[in-house]
């Protein structure tokens, strides 16, 4: 029979071993939350070394999907006539002109006046919005939107409205995707990357350089991958503006990062 000394004995080393095995673990939690803390504050701390700064980041944690939709063949299906265009369909591209150009008003809400000619001209004109002007090629887009978000694809969901010199819009050009939809049930919808993970993403890839300014970040989708004929796969995605100048898109799911030419904005 073991005498009570050893019995003691055992007890102690048994409570120095578990006190031991306690303490790893609070220095490992402890570490995990530091290493965590200071990834976080990382980024910021070297944009501001560099002195690159950005506007106001949405706060709110999202979880979305990729979504997916077809390219509508207008020529399969008859388009309401609007009043006062001439349209011509070239199976996913609806061409108009109007009949007499329409001037643009010199004020302060150009985007409203744009946004009620959209509505009253095109055909579901109320699925776009605002979302380019382009001075060069005197193209204004409006790109269509899901979940109230934009998406940001010229080639395959947008309308492109032509001004003159006199700026009077005398046609426009329209794309429009159907049958959106998630590619996954609610429960496997993912949280999106925070919008500041998207901007160090950018830094990462040597995109920004010292004293840039982030100047635009805005959330919606863009269109990565056709799986097949007419059919778009489209992620959510960040939309950051750099200098008022540079287009980029962060993929807010895997992070990959699309810089956009300016020459896909005026096709």
């Amino acid at each position: 029979m073991l005498d009570w000394s050893r019995i003691k004995t055992i007890f102690i080393l048994t409570f120095l071993v578990l006190d031991l095995f306690l303490a790893i673990q609070f220095y490992q939690k402890r570490s995990s939350d530091q290493f965590d803390m200071m990834a976080e504050s990382s980024i910021e701390e070297q944009l501001k070394e560099n002195d690159i700064t950005y506007v106001t980041l949405p706060k709110n944690s999202l979880k979305e999907s990729y979504i997916a939709g077809n390219s509508k063949d207008f020529s399969k299906k008859t388009i309401p006539n609007k009043k006062g265009q001439t349209i011509e369909i070239y199976k996913d591209v609806l061409q108009s002109t109007l009949k007499k150009n329409v001037p643009i008003p010199d004020t302060n809400n150009k985007t409203f006046f744009l946004e009620n000619f959209v509505k009253e001209y095109v055909w579901n004109g109320s699925n776009y919005r605002f979302c380019r002007l382009d001075t060069n090629s005197k193209t204004i887009y409006f790109c269509q939107t899901y979940k109230d978000r934009l998406i940001y694809n010229i080639e395959s969901s947008v309308v492109e409205l032509k001004y003159n010199d006199k700026n009077e819009i005398y046609s426009y050009r329209q794309r429009y995707l159907e049958g959106l939809k998630e590619m996954v049930d609610k429960k496997n919808i993912q949280e999106v990357l925070p919008a500041i993970k998207a901007i160090e993403n950018l830094y990462v890839k040597d995109e920004l350089k010292p004293s840039d300014r982030v100047t635009k970040v805005d959330f919606g989708y863009y269109t990565v991958i056709p799986l097949s004929t007419g059919v778009k796969f489209i992620a959510p995605a960040w939309h950051i503006v750099v200098n008022e100048q540079e287009d980029y898109f962060v993929n807010a799911i895997e992070g990959q990062v699309i810089k956009i030419d300016k020459e896909q904005w005026s096709e």
